[in-house]
């Protein structure tokens, strides 16, 4: 499948599973071929096909990413009436996820814009105790470009959804 051709619609899911889930699970591999995912909740989609995300408290992926740039981005639609709803017609509107497998780039600052960007989705928590201790230090990122896609496919329920 065609990950340019399907952009628009691979964001649709991806804003989806972002608002019902807060983050997406990013899958690294270590030095000894072992999977390690981690769930990143600062991840900025661009429509060139790359993204961008705030690296601050994985320890791991920066280790993995010594020998291995590789990575694949998973986002679910985990909303209960998206699914319920689904369930009830026997049919999904829009696919429940979707895989992006990609190569990230060296950590750098982030711009004024990224971090802009990142304030404005955390803007509601600023008066809570926990909103500086979390994200008080966040201004390196690294980029991501998406090479292909893999969605999440159910049988009959997902029929036509991806071309």
């Amino acid at each position: 499948m065609d990950l340019e051709k399907n952009w628009p619609e691979i964001l649709s899911v991806l804003g989806s599973a972002k608002k019902a889930n807060r983050f997406f699970s990013v899958a690294t591999v270590d030095s000894a071929g072992n999977p390690h995912i981690t769930p990143i909740g600062h991840v900025f989609f661009r429509n060139d096909m790359t993204a961008y995300y705030f690296d601050a408290y994985s320890k791991a992926m920066p280790k993995n990413f010594e020998h291995n740039k590789r990575v694949c981005l998973m986002g679910v639609n985990s909303s209960t009436g998206f699914w319920f709803k689904s369930l009830f017609n026997g049919k999904f509107n829009s696919a429940p996820a979707v895989r992006l497998f990609g190569e990230v780039g060296e950590i750098r600052d982030a711009s004024a814009d990224e971090i802009e960007t990142l304030q404005a989705t955390i803007r509601i928590t600023k008066k809570l105790k926990g909103h500086k201790l979390l994200w008080g230090n966040l201004n390196r990122v690294r980029d991501i470009k998406f090479d292909s896609f893999a969605p999440a496919t159910y049988p009959a329920m997902c029929d036509g959804l991806w071309q």
